[in-house]
């Protein structure tokens, strides 16, 4: 074995430096690179899992905000077709009232005007009435002084 070691130039001590250099270096490298840049790769990994979690949350939420919109939007159809009719309904009964109102004006109006009518009417016929007396008094006046 000590002629493949002289053939080959193995020196022991060297080999043994080299072994605790690279020990060494392991151990530097494993305690200041490879841990640091572990918890780093589990951070990222954590944070993008999480970011994975809120927009899976966030769609659900999106959907139930919708799913809720969407049940607002239908409450407040429904709600304007009630508010529709019953002002379709309140405009028809104020038209009917205001019909009423108004044929009971023009008939009042109706019976206003013959009353108005018939008074003026008899006015007429009373003033004809004394025109007609006085018109015969002065005709009989005339064929009294002419006898």
């Amino acid at each position: 074995m000590e002629q493949i070691i002289s053939v080959f130039g193995i020196n022991w001590k060297l080999l043994l430096i080299q072994g605790v250099n690279f020990g060494l270096l392991l151990f530097i490298l494993h305690r200041y690179l490879y841990k640091p840049v572990i918890a780093m790769v589990d951070e990222r990994r954590e944070k993008i899992e999480n970011a994975i979690k809120d927009s899976e949350r966030m769609e659900v939420e999106l959907g139930l905000a919708e799913s809720e919109k969407a049940r607002i939007v239908r409450e407040a159809t429904v709600k304007g077709d009630e508010l529709i009719d019953a002002a379709k309904k309140h405009a028809e009964t104020a038209e009917a009232m205001m019909m009423k109102d108004a044929h009971r004006k023009a008939v009042h109006l109706l019976n206003e005007a013959e009353h108005r009518t018939n008074r003026e009417h008899d006015e007429m016929l009373q003033n004809a009435e004394r025109e007609v007396a006085r018109m015969a008094v002065l005709s009989a006046e005339k064929i009294l002084r002419k006898a």
